[in-house]
């Protein structure tokens, strides 16, 4: 599939995407263009052969898709976009269901203090009517939900921005997803990786969330049993260690974190950050990524939200100089 310009680059922004599927009742086509890492700002680059390989059967359809998607213009001028919420490491933003949100350093974004919680993603399956994942362990409210697949989160994020913008308290230019690889970095202290993607990424920045040497010290995060370093059996509460200087938790270890981006080229799996409470070893270094299927599950495996912006562009004609 020919991606245009921003080929490699990780999905970030499908704001569009989503309001042209719902408009043209094709919404359950969403997670097979999520899964293609389509996102606005390749729209406009997709082909009749595109769409066909992303499961739009009929020529039609395709054609009124193709339409849509030509009317965007990603070569004009930004408009300012609606404001972020204020948000701090003292005074983080608190959304409709409790969920407190911090800057993401270098990033216009707000980033969960901690992984989703199993109190958060009840309100979800409730709602949804859907059943919640076995948690295998007894686990309290605010233990980080697990037994959830990349597609658990991303429908949780799509609930959860839905949700807020009927209640108006989310503007129509802003939605829920997961983090970006690199906003994952970013929020753990990492400065810029120059790779193209995580799997390149992963372990090229040395050292870890507690320091330069191994192993951790007792009191810094939830490994694996054999570390003794916490006394964790399985997953702990949210917040039990401390959060680091940009005011997120459980950044390292408890459980594994599901990303946006794909893991490599091949667009197979996708990107895992953190460790997790069974994990030692240099899995643990800040800059170690991890891969799985997007529809795999597990007990290490969570999710954690982000608040993210659409960047938005003018159709009307640049002004002539004279």
């Amino acid at each position: 599939m020919n991606r245009g310009p921003n080929q490699g680059e990780p999905i970030d922004i499908t704001l569009q995407l989503e309001a042209i599927l719902k408009v043209e009742k094709r919404e359950h086509l969403l997670k097979n263009f999520l899964n293609e890492g389509v996102d606005d700002a390749v729209l406009g680059y997709l082909t009749d052969a595109d769409l066909k390989d992303l499961g739009v059967a009929k020529i039609g359809d395709r054609r009124r898709l193709l339409a849509a998607f030509a009317k965007l213009n990603h070569e004009g001028s930004i408009i300012q976009a609606t404001p972020m919420p204020k948000a701090s490491v003292a005074a983080p933003h608190v959304n409709s269901i409790g969920m407190p949100l911090v800057p993401v350093p270098r990033f216009k974004t707000l980033g969960c203090i901690w992984p989703t919680r199993v109190c958060d993603y009840k309100l979800y399956c409730v709602d949804k009517g859907i059943e919640f994942p076995d948690q295998k362990n007894p686990t309290d409210s605010n233990h980080p939900v697990i037994n959830v697949s990349w597609h658990d989160g991303i429908d949780f994020c799509l609930w959860l921005t839905a949700k807020e913008r009927e209640a108006g308290l989310m503007p129509e230019d802003q939605f829920y997803r997961l983090l970006t690889d690199l906003e994952w970095s970013a929020a753990i202290g990492l400065p810029h990786e120059s790779q193209e993607t995580p799997a390149e990424r992963s372990k090229q920045k040395p050292g870890y969330p507690w320091g330069p040497g191994y192993p951790p010290r007792k009191g810094v995060g939830n490994y694996h049993q054999s570390l003794k370093v916490d006394d964790f059996d399985f997953t702990s509460p949210v917040g039990t260690f401390p959060a680091n200087e940009y005011g997120f938790f459980d950044l390292s270890g408890n459980v594994w974190e599901w990303c946006m981006d794909n893991f490599n080229s091949s667009r197979t799996y996708h990107t895992l950050r953190g460790g997790a409470w069974d994990f030692y070893g240099s899995g643990l270094m800040s800059s170690a990524r991890n891969a799985n299927d997007p529809n795999g599950r597990g007990t290490s495996v969570g999710f954690r939200i982000a608040w993210a912006i659409q960047e938005h562009f003018s159709n009307q004609p640049k002004p002539v100089r004279t």
